[in-house]
């Protein structure tokens, strides 16, 4: 009677294809698929291409740390790997002989060997395999912009390879002066970066804010023109009486802009109907800040700046003395003490707007890392334990400054919302001058400006009804 191991060495092979039972025969030492791919392998960039996807036919693969070894640099040299046990592969290396090793990653997978694998899209497979060979070219930081492939399609005149990091391409409108016809921007000529700013990155200004705890008016001014092509958003604030302007880099979310107008509402003597007098208007101003270190120094930095936004809801550091009476005859001498008073800045958003902190409150997300920078573990080093991440959700009340001007017989304010000045209003004109205000009579009142005015007939239920204005 046959039993389960005579049924399974009979069947084996169809069960699992002659390559694979060769490899279940000598429990993994010879592997048929590995070593067709090894044999196809080659250190050309070009025959291991080739070699890669004839391979793939039969399921193999030559992906290994140890494959990319090779004798040497020919076409049909082979990796040190092939034909070798994991054992023997520790003395495959022989002492003062040369090798050449692959610097390129690993050829991109077999289109035949994914077909086999259930690809349902021939066509999707090999563009998938030709863009992870474009993947697998030895490109490097800096090199070319391909200007050699662009160069027919632009018609663009390049006497030289010029690199991405030291230029950039300069954009033109073709269709400019051609009425009812959009915008078209494409490159008309590769220039050079200027040193002075363009080559800085991102980092590099990203970095000089998690560094400073604080600067000056003139040298912040500075700071943003050098950085002004990294399109890097600064959040900065500033107390009321203090030079120095407090950075933070521009980590910021839900910006949200609350605007209360006040008002309230009455009835006249025997009108069913309210009226309504406004009273004023607020505004406040609401968003989230996140502050992060990466280094030792960011982090004792961004320790002080939190203090300092906590500051910001306690009284001025100033404090005032209360003096009676005359230096010779002084009743009595108490202290006072007043609230700090902030200009906000963010981006080019919002612009010097001045205000108050109504609401501050921060918070640490249970995911975020507490590192030290004790990396040996020494028993001297500097153990301190803090946040990597902090949010801070700040409400802050905008305090309005509008002046007001007279033109033509008409005041107005003038408006500056976002610290853009006029430029950052609609202008608009009025349809009458303004009348002046006389005095009202005690039956006569005004509600509001231009509309109807209610006479002493209509309080005792007349008729009549006054709409001169």
């Amino acid at each position: 009677m046959p039993t389960i191991l005579d049924l399974f060495k009979d069947q084996k092979k169809d069960l699992y294809g002659k390559s694979e039972a060769i490899r279940i025969d000598s429990r993994g030492l010879i592997n048929p698929p590995r070593g067709a791919a090894l044999l196809a392998s080659s250190p050309s960039k070009l025959g291991d291409l080739i070699g890669n996807q004839i391979a793939g036919a039969v399921g193999g693969s030559a992906n290994r740390p140890s494959d990319t070894i090779f004798r040497g640099k020919g076409l049909l040299s082979k990796p040190i790997s092939l034909f070798k046990t994991p054992g023997a592969l520790r003395n495959a290396v022989d002492a003062k002989t040369d090798y050449f090793i692959k610097s390129e990653p690993p050829s991109p997978n077999s289109i035949i060997a994914t077909i086999k694998q259930g690809a349902s899209n021939p066509l999707g497979v090999a563009a998938n395999v030709g863009i992870d060979l474009l993947k697998s070219l030895p490109f490097k930081k800096g090199d070319l912009l391909g200007l050699k492939d662009r160069n027919p399609k632009r018609g663009l005149p390049y006497s030289k390879d010029k690199k991405f990091s030291d230029n950039y391409d300069s954009f033109t409108n073709s269709n400019v002066g051609i009425p009812n016809v959009p915008e078209k921007f494409v490159v008309s000529e590769i220039k050079e970066r200027n040193s002075l700013g363009q080559k800085k990155t991102w980092n590099n200004a990203n970095d000089y804010i998690l560094s400073k705890e604080s600067l000056e008016k003139d040298t912040l001014k500075d700071k943003l023109k050098e950085f002004d092509t990294q399109n890097q958003v600064w959040v900065t604030f500033k107390k009321y009486g203090n030079n120095e302007i407090i950075p933070f880099n521009g980590t910021i979310t839900g910006i949200s802009e609350e605007i209360t107008p006040e008002w309230n509402n009455f009835k006249y003597l025997g009108s069913p109907f309210k009226s309504y007098r406004y009273l004023g208007v607020e505004r406040t101003l609401n968003f989230e800040l996140k502050l992060y270190y990466n280094k030792e120094d960011e982090k004792n930095v961004m320790i002080k700046k939190i203090n300092y936004l906590k500051s910001l809801a306690f009284p001025y550091e100033q404090i005032s003395e209360i003096s009676y009476g005359t230096d010779t005859n002084q009743q009595t001498s108490q202290y006072a003490f007043s609230p700090n008073l902030v200009t906000l800045n963010i981006g080019d958003m919002y612009k010097n707007i001045f205000g108050f902190i109504e609401t501050l409150s921060f918070s640490v997300d249970d995911n975020t890392s507490w590192p030290n920078f004790n990396y040996n573990m020494e028993l001297a080093g500097n153990n301190t334990l803090y946040p990597s991440v902090v949010a801070v959700t700040i409400g802050m009340k905008i305090i309005e400054n509008h002046t007001t001007e007279t033109s033509a017989g008409i005041t107005k304010y003038k408006y500056d919302f976002d610290g853009r000045g006029i430029d950052g209003i609609i202008k608009e004109t009025n349809e009458q001058i303004q009348d002046t205000a006389k005095a009202a009579s005690p039956f006569t009142t005004p509600i509001l400006p231009g509309l109807p005015k209610f006479s002493s007939d209509k309080l005792l239920g007349s008729n009549k009804f006054n709409k001169k204005r």
